[in-house]
């Protein structure tokens, strides 16, 4: 696994993690079985009783999901930038860098 896929594997989980329920049921319970249980996708089409497409074309959807979410609300990217400035503040003392980021949320 390439570092651009181990890096979409986290974006999606933290994405998942923000934003699942927003998610149908069943796209919620197939992102968690790959996700977070490491299964794959014919493990999740066994247990769940659905094609290997169907698998992949529940996760290529609810990922396109997370991601047209974030685009709309941008949880991610404003928790992002909170840990950014919690992280200067604690290790710099920097309030003017801190004030000037949480501005741009």
């Amino acid at each position: 696994m390439s570092i651009e896929d181990l890096e979409k594997n986290i974006k999606i989980q933290e994405l998942f993690e923000l934003y699942s329920n927003l998610l149908t049921d069943k796209q919620r319970e197939v992102m968690y079985l790959y996700y977070f249980s490491d299964l794959s996708l014919r493990e999740i089409a066994q247990n769940k009783n659905i094609s290997y497409q169907g698998v992949r074309d529940f996760i290529k959807k609810s990922e396109k999901s997370l991601l047209d979410f974030e685009d709309k609300i941008g949880l991610l990217s404003k928790k992002q930038k909170v840990e950014k400035a919690i992280n200067i503040l604690e290790n710099e003392g920097d309030k003017i860098k801190v004030i000037k980021i949480l501005e741009s949320i």
